[in-house]
């Protein structure tokens, strides 16, 4: 009988592409990823749900469903009862959005045990007997559902960045003489310093006003060189002490909320510049994280302590487009939010039972939203930046390689490895935004807009968004950032459209009886349909003199993508990669570039062959169903992907495992038979 393996990890790197992480193994780096790759079956052509982008397919890899069937259908999902306009709609990422059941819950109700980490989607955990670490957005501690945009709250406020220059959205201070400090450091030369207010931007909880102080010293009296933050003017209370490049240890702080609760929390910062005449400085203040309140059941986080890492709120991502610092910088970042997931996941993994283990990283995809166009030779904007990228690139990989290789030592060998991402991505390409044709068409009218289908303001108000980001940072907008803000943000005047473009890859039919506001009668509601799906097919992009429309088909055909029902646009549509962001719209097979929009997919461990390259088309749904089959688990219910019977050592495990009960059985009557003969 084949080799069966007693538990099962599911080890999750968000928009990790197969063939860029093959292309540093064969460099010599990331040898845990070579060990499972070549150790065991990696999937050629393994397709992701539609649209290619976060929660829906993450609750596909946790479910087995297709978006159609879990309803998550999009990074955003429509608040119920409103007009189907991007106004109205929010992240989607609780588990309440997902109807169809997790692998976790299916098997927490047969009472084998399970840990989920940091899984979108997933939080808050309907498991009895289970843990879960927060999955309510990409980053432990980061709450998602619910925001618009791509908002987001922390527990006690994102990151936060003091100067003295001016810097965007920095706290500014003004250093003054601090000669009134105690317990100076002895041979202390004019020390400066400043009170400033400690930010809690973003966060869930209301936080009393607090103020701490900034001293800036002179250690040989030849220059500035060393930082101090204190919550008093006195050198013995100091949180910590750094010079210019360095961070701190991690701290911990007891911050108090405006109705008087304490919740103690932990924070590293880094001193980013800091002249010797102490005219600029710019100090980095990592969020405060709670040692509690991010795990189900409550009172393990506490045990799940990191000294060196900490949940980096977008791993780094924000202040690098914010030109706070740079990529040397935020590998560091993305460094300790690998450290600490990485120490949450082994002590969760060798303290506590488990049967199943399920968890996601995030830093791949975070930066490749900020360096895949540099990547490749056809979009990036000088050679310097293209070999900055791939030193960046490899960086990241080679982070995350170690925090897989942990994870897989903490394990087990008696384990079942599955690597899988939830999507690829391609470079930043050309815009589309979907209401041009429409508007063009007659099919859509803009607040203010009149009737001669004129789309300048739209176009301007795409420029305006550019030049104010590039003044601030001094960087392009990120694609996908540029979309949300040339459509989300419109107002469209539902007395007189037909229809809205709505989330990433849908358009809606105002219609009447359903809609508030619907203009569209149900008997010409199929006309309408046609009518947007010939608009959007008939679209040349001026600048590029191309069609950006790749597919467009109505809801009811959509099914062959996986998506139907009730949370599901009328059209939907895809653009060709050279459009767009770098993922959603895109189709699971498209390529661009150096980008490719199929996901990870690497089985390791016993039942599993060995140094197997998949052919076969798979997908993210086959996951469940094919762990389940080879460890005899119940299926969830709402399964609908493939046993991957090709990946396994024995495609006839379940054959034999009958063929040999009835074996036995036949053995037992047999001496039963015997024994009754006497």
């Amino acid at each position: 009988m084949a080799n069966v393996p007693k538990k099962v990890a599911v080890i999750g790197f968000d928009c990790a592409e197969p063939h860029l992480i093959k292309k540093h193994i064969a460099e010599g780096h990331l040898p845990n990823f070579k060990k499972l790759f070549e150790g065991g079956v990696l999937a050629a052509n393994c397709l992701s749900p539609y649209p290619t982008i976060t929660p829906p397919n993450w609750a596909s890899i946790a479910t087995g469903a297709w978006p159609g069937t879990h309803k998550v259908t999009d990074f955003h999902l429509q608040r119920e009862g409103t007009s189907p306009v991007n106004a109205n709609i929010f992240e989607a990422f609780s588990s309440e959005n997902c109807k169809a059941e997790f692998v976790w819950d299916k098997l927490d109700a047969a009472g084998l045990k399970c840990i989920v980490c940091n899984y979108p989607g997933a939080w808050p955990s309907k498991m009895k007997n289970g843990i879960m670490v927060m999955g309510a957005g990409l980053s432990i501690g980061e709450m998602r559902n619910g925001h618009a945009g791509l908002e987001s709250s922390l527990p006690l406020g994102m990151d936060q960045v003091v100067s003295n220059g001016i810097y965007p959205n920095a706290t500014r201070v003004e250093l003054e003489d601090a000669d009134d400090w105690k317990n100076l450091p002895a041979g202390s030369k004019e020390p400066l310093g400043a009170k400033f207010e400690v930010m809690f931007r973003m966060s869930i909880e209301q936080m009393a006003p607090l103020s701490w102080y900034v001293l800036v010293t002179q250690s040989a009296g030849k220059g500035y060189d060393r930082l101090t933050v204190s919550p008093t003017k006195d050198y013995n209370d100091a949180l910590f002490t750094v010079g210019k490049g360095e961070w701190s240890k991690k701290i911990y702080y007891k911050f108090k909320t405006q109705d008087g609760r304490e919740i103690e929390a932990s924070s590293r910062s880094k001193l980013l510049q800091l002249t010797g005449d102490a005219e600029d400085f710019v100090l980095l203040m990592s969020a405060f994280f709670p040692v509690e309140g991010w795990t189900n059941p409550p009172e393990i986080a506490r045990e799940l302590t990191s000294e060196e890492g900490y949940p980096a709120f977008s791993g780094g991502l924000i202040g690098y487009t914010m030109n706070f610092y740079e990529m040397d910088t935020y590998a560091e970042i993305s460094g300790m939010h690998d450290l600490h997931l990485g120490d949450v996941a082994t002590k969760l993994l060798t303290k506590y039972p488990w049967d199943l283990f399920y968890m996601h990283s995030h830093p791949i995809d975070w930066v490749y939203h900020s360096i895949l166009t540099e990547m490749d030779e056809n979009t990036c904007t000088s050679k310097e930046l293209n070999k900055n990228a791939w030193e960046m690139h490899l960086k990241v990989l080679q982070s995350q390689d170690r925090m897989l290789g942990r994870i897989v030592e903490a394990a087990g060998e008696d384990t079942l490895f599955v690597v899988v991402s939830d999507h690829g991505a391609v470079a930043d390409g050309s815009v589309f935004n979907p209401y041009i044709p429409l508007i063009q068409n007659g099919l859509c009218a803009m607040e203010g807009q009149g009737d001669d289908r004129d789309i300048s303001t739209v176009e301007e108000h795409a420029r305006q968004i550019e030049t104010m980001f590039k003044s601030l940072t001094g960087d392009r907008l990120p694609r996908e950032i540029l979309e949300l803000g040339t459509s989300g943000m419109y107002n469209p005047d539902i007395k007189r459209s037909k229809a809205f473009p709505q989330r990433t890859i849908y358009v809606y039919v105002n219609l009447k009886g359903r809609d508030p506001g619907g203009i569209v009668e149900p008997a010409d509601y199929e006309k309408v349909q046609q009518q947007i799906i010939d608009a959007l097919y008939s679209y040349v992009d001026p600048a590029t003199g191309r069609r950006p429309v790749a597919l467009a088909l109505t809801n009811k055909d959509a099914r062959i993508l996986g998506l139907h029902g009730d949370r599901v646009g009328d059209v939907v549509y895809a653009v060709y990669p050279e459009f767009g962001g770098q993922h959603g719209p895109h189709l699971q097979t498209a390529e661009w570039g150096i980008g490719k929009l199929r996901a990870l997919l690497s089985f390791y461990g016993p039942g599993i062959k060995k140094g197997h390259l998949l052919e076969r088309t798979s997908g993210l749904t086959d996951v469940v169903p094919t762990l389940c089959h080879l460890m005899s688990w119940p299926v969830p219910a709402d399964t609908e992907g493939n046993i991957l019977f090709q990946a396994l050592e024995n495609p006839n495990l379940a054959a034999d495992r009958v063929k040999n009960l009835k074996e036995s059985l036949v053995k037992m009557e047999e001496v039963l038979t015997q024994g009754q003969g006497h």
